[in-house]
């Protein structure tokens, strides 16, 4: 009979042995999906960070396309300026050399 209670003694330790294992490991189990969520949650918050910087960013980019745009029209309309005054300054630099009409 000693042999058999030993050999029941040694059962029930392997099952205590087993069920602390599957206990540790559920927790283990617990701790992950817990810290998965958080880092889920981080991660919609950095995504929605980037989104808003992304949308201003867009806007920046308009407004540079735009001014651009606009700086090439006036750099445009300032050659017109300068050759329309140099016409002028031709034409009175003749005007000077004819002299006076009489």
């Amino acid at each position: 009979m000693d042999e058999q209670e030993r050999l029941r003694a040694g059962q029930d330790q392997d099952l205590s042995d087993v069920g602390e294992k599957l206990r540790v490991q559920g927790d283990l189990m617990q701790a992950l999906a817990t810290t998965q969520s958080e880092h889920t949650a981080t991660l919609a918050k950095h995504t929605a960070i980037l989104d808003k910087h992304t949308a201003i960013l867009d806007r920046h980019t308009a407004m540079h396309n735009a001014h651009s745009t606009a700086l090439a029209r006036l750099t445009l309309d300032m050659h017109s300026v300068k050759d329309g005054i140099q016409q002028i300054v031709g034409m009175l630099d003749r005007l000077t050399e004819q002299g006076p009409r009489e």
